[in-house]
């Protein structure tokens, strides 16, 4: 076919064009240069495909001027050293022409469309050669070969060599397509507008095997995307890339000849094409692109001084993860509505966890038409991100697209709040496109390398994790996706610590205070391996107690600006999974660290004098040495604070020379003191909202869940509780008043006072009314519904998480980069706290161990700046929240594996909240959140009642439809009902269904 266009032309070319010589000669090869042309030509497509009901000399008119068109394109000899392109310079040529008789122009016209035939590839044409390939301008070469292009014939040919027609598509804006800007280039698009099948490659010399059908039919069969998988080519490199994104509006004449059109008649053909429904129509393709681009970022002058005049605010971003379109920043005024940033485009580009600066925008409809300007909520963009907090890593499965393309993969994450990526063909596992099916269940991590499309970003994948439902493969997905490194020490830091035959020299001995005569214990959970604290009793002789709390001094072993020092601050915390606990310091160096009974330990200890009212006279630091002469589980000591008869048989082994009685007597005290510390604690207006915790039992065999029980805050864990808080609260007055600008210290900010308002009101008319004025008005008022004594389990549960969901997170921070007004800890209701007592599993405790060391003159006091003690603090809170969230995510991957085992579950679940299709709720015997829809699998009719007095009290109306023997059944669900719900797996592991269960 291309042969027969090519004389078509050449013919035309001498009889109407007799002036190519007298060309323009252009220096540059504009990227855009042949685009307008080619515009002209797609416009006569349309005319040509919209007319294809009227009569033949139609179609044969639209040819012509076709060629007419294409004869523009043509181009001269080019010297060696110049690449010139000439282009004939009479463009009013075309519409002479076509202006002689239609007599003769018909006939002409017939004619020359009974020598365009097109052929098959199959057709025994032996006339028909084959067509000779072009060959690029002449560039700088090597040895006489372009080695660019010979890349481009050798390499990235053949790679298209059994795709569909969607590589010309990718190729139209290749920079070695750009060079060339040659005939090939035109005849490729011929073949690609006039044929319904493509060659393998435009550089190559054989075409497909498909039939070719008629050209009218075929002409806008298939819609191209150019833009969009030219951006993505993966042999384009990242300038490439961002070029043609940049240059899109240059080619936007190309993009919208590609457009797809209807066919429609003639009278409709004219409309469509006139002038006033082109610049429409332009118009149109430009709001879809602007739509579909991220506003560029405003520069640090902008954002700075926009922060100063309150025209900005910054913030850390939160993404709505069952409704991503939706993110918030919170307001720097807590009584104030938090911000929201509707869309993906207002978020631009930003992450989970991204410090951002967000400009305000007008609301463009408000369906609350509330004149209080308070109950508006308010809007924002992100105009600028001041930190990256997000990895930008993501845990997904890959798939192919719908059109099987060749050149670019879907990657799904699992975290909707993270764009799709398109993974290029470059970065796909073995034997990927051909065998897709077999990877379907394969967890991948993938990286963001770019993002510059609303609907989907760049990424690249960074190692294959395993099948999905493998709890191996799911633990190690939990721990990429939060971002955590569990790599085990190396050999190179062995040496900084001692053995775990340490003896204490004596030297050692002569500096710390030796308490080895006193009974010391610890109480922790049954399966712990880390003893950081344990605590001791002693009666004065003014029959007051000396109650001691003594801690493992980590800071000891852990030599300070050593290699090891810095992994161990970079880790910062201790991971703790449901299978297994990832230590912050080496395991060896734990055990040698950890305070197990009948062996001398260094430890870190703080004395009260304590009346026997709970009235603390004074307190006292020292480094000691301490004999701990038994290791409790909360059982132990719960067994004996409820006087219970077999306590002493399921006793540990005591050591030290010390026996039953002395134990059961120091757990006595210790349990009436910490009551009474904890009564005072509350009255003085301290807050706490318990979150169910699910603890599982691991079966020997094959590690799956057998069992599991919800935790249960006893006696037993406030007695530690209690005082391990005092002495967190006692050291962080110690170090700030000796070290204000280096004392790392622990603040809990304000909640959302507009959403604990919002809140109240809304649980108002269901008789429970909440005090939100101070923290400890907030506990006083939530005790009646959510405290021990409440028999609505489920109630407390629900309250409990609503009122959990306007407060912010506890955070370190270091005193000199702080004001001293946010010191304060508003759930404890304290000025200042820290963290003291868990060295051994968090680094923060390390860093304040160090200080109070200073203080009692153990160490020089520190050189540090408080830029460091700033960014060890923020590592520290970066870390702590990923490992809860790793902790969290391990307990739900255990509590859907035993859903799994056990399904399908019928329990039971309490309703948090109703929405028009749909209710959440919290099933009461694991404390997990479960969303239930209602659609079209829903055996009867569902509405939702909205109530005027707020969308918390909507009531939604079931009618369940009669069934065999069971009649209709009306059921009305509203906040707090108990419901019998069904749960069983879904077809991804991390998917549970929920259905209701019918009532009886």
């Amino acid at each position: 076919m291309s042969d027969l266009l090519e004389n078509h032309l050449a013919k035309k070319q001498e009889k109407t064009n007799p002036s190519t010589s007298q060309s323009t000669n252009l220096q540059t090869v504009p990227s855009g240069s042949s685009h307008n042309i080619i515009n002209d030509i797609g416009t006569d497509l349309k005319e040509m495909s919209a007319s294809s009901s009227s009569a033949s000399h139609s179609q044969e008119e639209q040819i012509e001027k076709i060629s007419s068109d294409i004869h523009t394109l043509s181009f001269s000899d080019r010297s060696e050293g110049n690449q010139n392109i000439n282009i004939n310079s009479e463009e009013n040529s075309i519409q002479n022409n076509s202006l002689s008789g239609s007599k003769k122009r018909n006939a002409r016209k017939k004619e020359r469309l009974k020598k365009l035939q097109i052929h098959s590839p199959n057709e025994s044409n032996q006339d028909i050669k084959p067509e000779a390939i072009q060959t690029a301008p002449p560039v700088p070469t090597q040895n006489g070969i372009n080695p660019l292009q010979n890349f481009f014939l050798k390499q990235v040919a053949p790679l298209y060599a059994n795709t569909s027609s969607s590589y010309l598509e990718n190729l139209a804006h290749h920079p070695q397509l750009h060079l060339m800007q040659s005939m090939q280039l035109r005849e490729m698009f011929l073949h690609y507008q006039f044929a319904s099948s493509a060659p393998n490659t435009p550089l190559m010399q054989q075409a497909h095997g498909s039939n070719s059908h008629n050209f009218v039919n075929s002409a806008f069969a298939y819609q191209p995307k150019y833009f969009q998988n030219a951006m993505q080519h993966p042999l384009l490199s990242k300038t490439f890339v961002n070029a043609n994104h940049c240059n899109m509006h240059q080619s936007s004449s190309f993009h919208q000849m590609t457009k797809s059109n209807s066919f429609s008649n003639s009278q409709e053909t004219k409309t469509n094409n006139s002038p006033r429904r082109q610049r429409n129509q332009k118009k149109q393709d430009n709001k879809d692109n602007d739509d579909k681009k991220f506003n560029a970022y405003i520069s640090l002058e902008e954002v700075e001084l926009g922060l100063q005049n309150n025209t900005l605010l910054e913030g850390v971003l939160r993404i709505n993860p069952k409704q991503f379109q939706h993110s918030y920043v919170s307001s720097t005024d807590r009584s104030e509505q938090d911000v929201l940033i509707d869309g993906i485009k207002n978020r631009n580009r930003a992450l989970e966890g991204d410090v951002v600066i967000v400009q305000y925008i007008d609301s463009e409809s408000e369906e609350n038409n509330d004149s209080n300007e308070d109950n508006k909520q308010k809007r924002g963009k992100v105009v600028f991100i001041k930190e990256k907090v997000h990895t930008r890593l993501c845990i997904g499965k890959l798939k192919l697209m719908p059109d099987k393309n060749r050149q670019r993969a879907l990657f799904v994450p699992r975290d909707h709040r993270i764009p799709r990526l398109n993974i290029p063909f470059t970065n796909w596992p073995d034997n990927f496109y051909q065998d897709s099916k077999s990877y379907e269940n394969t967890l991948f991590s993938a990286k963001i390398i770019d993002w510059f499309d609303v609907r989907f970003a760049l990424g690249k994948l960074d190692c294959n994790i395993g099948e999905s439902g493998d709890m191996q493969t799911e633990t190690k997905a939990i721990l990429a996706q939060t971002d955590l490194d569990i790599t085990p020490f190396g050999p190179e830091v062995r040496h900084l610590y001692p053995r775990l035959d340490y003896t204490i020299p004596e030297e050692e001995k002569n500096i710390r205070e030796d308490c080895r005569k006193l009974c010391i214990f610890s109480i922790d959970p049954a399966n712990c391996r880390d003893i950081d604290d344990a605590v001791s009793c002693k009666k004065l002789d003014n029959d007051n107690y000396e109650i001691g709390v003594h801690i493992s001094d980590v800071a000891h072993f852990l030599t300070e600006n050593t290699i090891l020092d810095e992994k161990v601050a970079e880790k910062a915390t201790t991971i703790y999974l449901v299978e297994k606990a990832y230590h912050m310091l080496p395991d060896d160096m734990c055990m040698l660290c950890s305070l197990f009974p009948g062996v001398d330990k260094l430890a870190f200890s703080i004395f009260w004098e304590v009346t026997e009212s709970g009235i603390v006279i004074s307190h006292r630091f020292a480094k000691t040495i301490i004999h701990s002469c038994c290791q409790l589980a909360y059982e132990h000591a719960q067994a004996v604070l409820e006087f219970k008869e077999n306590a002493e048989d399921n006793f540990p082994e005591i050591y030290n020379g010390f026996n039953y009685q002395d134990v059961y007597q120091t757990i006595k005290i210790l349990g009436k003191l910490s009551a009474i510390f904890r009564k005072n604690r509350f009255e003085g207006g301290a807050l706490r909202i318990d979150q169910p915790k699910v603890s599982f039992h691991l079966s020997p065999v094959n590690g799956l869940p057998d069992s599991f029980c919800i935790y249960q805050s006893k006696e037993s864990h406030q007695l530690i509780e209690e005082f391990m808080l005092l002495a967190n609260m006692t050291v962080a007055k110690r170090i700030y008043d000796d070290h204000p600008q280096l004392a790392v210290l622990r603040c809990h900010p304000t909640p959302s006072i507009f959403m604990l308002r919002q809140l109240a009101k809304s649980l108002k008319p269901m008789g429970i009314d909440l005090e939100i004025s101070s923290a400890g008005d907030l506990q006083r008022s939530l005790l009646s519904y959510a405290g021990p004594d409440s028999e609505d389990r489920g109630k407390g549960m629900v309250l409990n998480m609503l009122c959990a969901k306007p407060m912010t997170r506890a955070k370190y921070f270091c005193a000199g980069g702080q004001s001293e007004e946010d010191f304060h800890h508003y759930a404890l209701n304290v000025p200042l706290y820290t963290h003291f007592t868990s060295p051994i599993r968090r680094y923060a405790d390390i860093m304040v161990h160090r200080l109070l060391a200073a203080s009692l003159n153990y160490r020089d006091v520190p050189k540090w700046d408080v830029d460091k003690v700033s960014m060890i603090t923020a590592q520290c809170n970066k870390q702590k929240y990923n490992a809860k969230k790793a902790g969290e995510l391990s307990t739900e991957l255990y509590t859907l594996k035993y859903i799994e085992l056990n399904s399908p579950l019928v329990t039971e679940a309490v309703v948090v909240e109703v929405k028009e299709k749909y209710i959440d709720v919290i099933i009461v015997a694991m404390g997990l959140n479960r969303r239930i829809f209602f659609n079209n699998d829903f055996p009867g009719d569902y509405k939702c009642i909205k109530n005027d007095a707020g969308i918390k009290l909507s009531k939604m109306e079931l009618t369940w439809n009669a069934i065999e023997d069971l009649p209709t059944i009306i059921q009305v669900i509203e906040v707090f009902s108990i419901l019998q719900v069904e749960m069983h797996k879904g077809d991804d592991m991390v998917k549970v269904e929920t259905k209701l269960v019918r009532p009886k």
